[in-house]
């Protein structure tokens, strides 16, 4: 009898945590929109290629001007969004392709929208993110990888990408996806 009542009392904790949870992630993606940034920098001098992702919160992002000047991109600038009123669809997706001179050779790098889901109205369709690819005389010493690979769970979350044109090294920082969002 005993041992019935806590097997009660531990499955209705187990519940309360399952829905306090639930109600915590759902306030968390109900927040303000977010603005994701996607950095390019060729710096010949440092001998370096750099590549960084990062969010913009509601006030900055929201008047945020990106430019192929500095270097800044929104991967929802990459995408041609088709909005019909039945549904709301990405349909076609663009790349930028900038190429940096580095002490070993000339480096291209690739930057395209990494689309969760087509449907915008589906699930993961509001999110986005970004993927890169690294090329060098004609290879990619970094075949095509996302800055994020889900739209949610705990999959850590690359912030940094570092190309050194001495040794041709390409360093990523990945961070967990808790401290980006």
């Amino acid at each position: 009898m005993i041992i019935r009542l806590v097997n009660m009392v531990m499955t209705r904790r187990k519940l309360l945590f399952f829905i306090a949870v639930n109600l915590y992630t759902a306030g968390v993606s109900a927040a303000d929109p977010i603005y994701p940034l996607v950095t390019y920098k060729c710096n010949p001098e440092a001998d370096i290629i750099t590549l960084t992702n990062s969010l913009l919160d509601s006030d900055e992002g929201a008047s945020y001007k990106y430019s192929d000047e500095d270097g800044t991109y929104s991967p929802w600038d990459l995408v041609e969004i088709d909005r019909r009123t039945e549904r709301t669809r990405i349909v076609k997706t663009k790349k930028i392709i900038k190429t940096c001179t580095l002490s070993s050779g000339d480096y291209t790098v690739t930057i395209e929208p990494q689309v969760f889901s087509r449907n915008l109205s589906g699930t993961c369709g509001a999110s986005i993110s970004s993927a890169f690819t690294v090329t060098f005389d004609g290879f990619d010493i970094r075949e095509r990888t996302p800055f994020e690979d889900y739209c949610r769970g705990n999959s850590p979350i690359i912030t940094r990408v570092t190309v050194f044109g001495k040794t041709g090294e390409v360093k990523i920082k990945r961070i967990a996806r808790y401290k980006f969002y």
